[in-house]
């Protein structure tokens, strides 16, 4: 879904000469601008509400299983969305798209309807999903179409704080009080709402105002009460933990446009407006909602009284080996959104990168020791070849800027040698192609449709498209002769440690 969402982002109109603005349907245009980011936000919530109540899985586990002919027609009917997706928008030149609009938003529409609902049968037949939603009430339902509705929940919010102006001015006033505490030699103009410091002015606009995280955590914390009912305590929950949540939100909110206009006074205007300013928001509602999450787990005085120790199913988290596949992987990627918000350049905070996969990999050692890490000849002469794909079609080496620090290039050759291919092969190969492959025996098509997708998803990490898909096709054929994923992550070793090694001796570490 991810990857999905983010190819057609790419090729939606996001671009200077496109603005929704000037077509015939400007209104039915931004709603639509914002449906890719209204899909992540339903996916994530599906995902969420199965994780923190696995009960609600029971009623989908307890119907009918699907005919085998089903998921392969909801595999066509998704894939057929998204070509409708895709082929009106390669016809029409995005200069010509403005006044065409009308006539291709019904096929686009149209696309995305097919693409969903394909997508939703291809998981589980249509009964399955139907117990599944309903079988605890309408809880499921109407909390999904709250999080679906959100930007609408966020622009209610807005008019009933008469356009943010309330809390726009309250923000505007606590960032003014938060600079002075640091001493720092502001200029304000309250009647514009702008701060200036060391030649770089920010204007608080009702955009920041902090209503869209307040909203967000507020939807959060909620959905989390109605998904635990019966074993949180709810009054000390709602009176207690709720306006905190709401009011931490606003506060981080202040803090972040704080240490906006002090990063691009004395640190780097882009660092400021082009990493933190468009990370920083999102990195805060994450270790908000964390933070809510551990503080709701670890403390009795928000649960119910048990009449006995709550039984524990499955293997401790440390020894899950699907967690072990898939964290480390989610670790690596924050730590991705975390270098633009500390480093005008973010290569350089690539020692950040490499402590968070060893964080990644630590927490699961257990389930780790558990995996086939063996290797074979044949695994040592396909890493050979994808090393020398990979240094045959790289660029030509832009000109040297001086050479990093000896601490950076340890990190990175670490990083790059040993920690990463662990992490990629785990998380593209031993699950997304096992998920879609299946079992051995399950029909030749499926392998063939993992392959391709997680080869894809593989290629999307990297900045060479081509070279980057057959080498994640390279890997994945690796793994399907073996199912296990030692072969591959020693293939990608030895073609990481080859290409660091050209990196070196050429001493061009855009190669790696």
């Amino acid at each position: 879904m991810l990857a999905e969402v983010h190819a057609i982002q790419s090729v939606l109109p996001y671009r200077e000469d496109f603005s929704c603005a000037e077509t015939t349907v400007p209104g039915l245009c931004f709603w639509m601008v914002l449906l890719p980011r209204r899909v992540i936000y339903v996916g994530l919530a599906l995902a969420s509400a199965a994780a923190l109540k696995p009960s609600l899985w029971q009623a989908a586990r307890s119907g009918p299983a699907a005919a085998s002919f089903a998921s392969q027609k909801a595999a066509l009917l998704h894939f057929s969305g998204l070509a409708m997706i895709f082929v009106p928008l390669w016809w029409i030149p995005f200069t010509d798209l403005e006044a065409q609009f009308s006539k291709v938003a019904p096929a686009l529409l149209l696309g995305a309807l097919c693409a969903a609902l394909g997508a939703m049968l291809w998981l589980m037949p249509l009964r399955a999903w139907r117990q599944w939603l309903f079988g605890n009430g309408l809880f499921l339902p109407l909390t999904l179409a709250a999080i679906f509705a959100l930007p609408e929940f966020t622009d209610a919010a807005s008019f009933l704080w008469g356009g943010n102006q309330v809390l726009t001015w309250l923000t505007f006033a606590a960032v003014g009080h938060v600079l002075l505490l640091f001493h720092a030699e502001v200029t304000s103009l309250p009647e514009e709402r702008i701060f200036a410091l060391n030649d770089f002015a920010v204007q608080v606009g009702n955009t920041c105002s902090g209503i869209e995280g307040i909203a967000l955590i507020a939807l959060f914390v909620a959905g989390y009460a109605l998904l635990s009912v019966g074993t949180l305590r709810m009054k000390p929950y709602w009176l207690l933990l709720f306006p905190i949540a709401v009011l931490l939100s606003w506060v981080f909110n202040v803090l972040r446009i704080s240490v906006l206009i002090w990063l691009g006074a004395n640190v780097s205007p882009k660092l400021a407006v082009d990493g933190f300013h468009s990370y920083a928001g999102w990195l805060l509602f994450s270790l908000l909602a964390f933070g809510v999450l551990a503080i709701v787990h670890n403390m009795d005085f928000f649960h119910e009284r048990t009449a006995g120790p709550a039984a524990r199913t499955g293997p401790p988290l440390a020894a899950d080996p699907l967690f072990a596949r898939i964290v480390p992987f989610i670790l690596f990627m924050i730590s991705g959104t975390l270098t633009p918000l500390i480093w005008e350049t973010p290569a350089d905070g690539y020692p950040l990168r490499v402590a968070a996969m060893l964080l990644g990999l630590a927490l699961f050692w257990p389930a780790l020791k558990t995996f086939k890490w063996q290797a074979g000849p044949l695994d040592w002469l396909t890493g050979g070849a994808v090393a020398a794909l990979w240094l045959w079609t790289a660029p030509e080496a832009a000109a040297a800027a001086g050479a990093p620090d000896p601490f950076w290039i340890a990190c990175r050759l670490l990083g790059t040698v040993l920690l990463v291919p662990v992490i990629e092969e785990l998380f593209f190969r031993a699950y997304v192609l096992e998920r879609i492959a299946g079992s051995p025996a399950a029909a030749p098509w499926r392998a063939l449709a993992g392959l391709a997708v997680s080869s894809l998803l593989f290629a999307a990490l990297h900045d060479r498209w081509l070279a980057g898909a057959l080498a994640g096709a390279a890997f994945g054929l690796l793994y399907l002769r073996s199912r296990r994923p030692g072969g591959a992550v020693q293939a990608h070793m030895l073609a990481n440690a080859v290409i660091a090694a050209a990196a070196l001796a050429a001493g061009d570490f855009g190669l790696i």
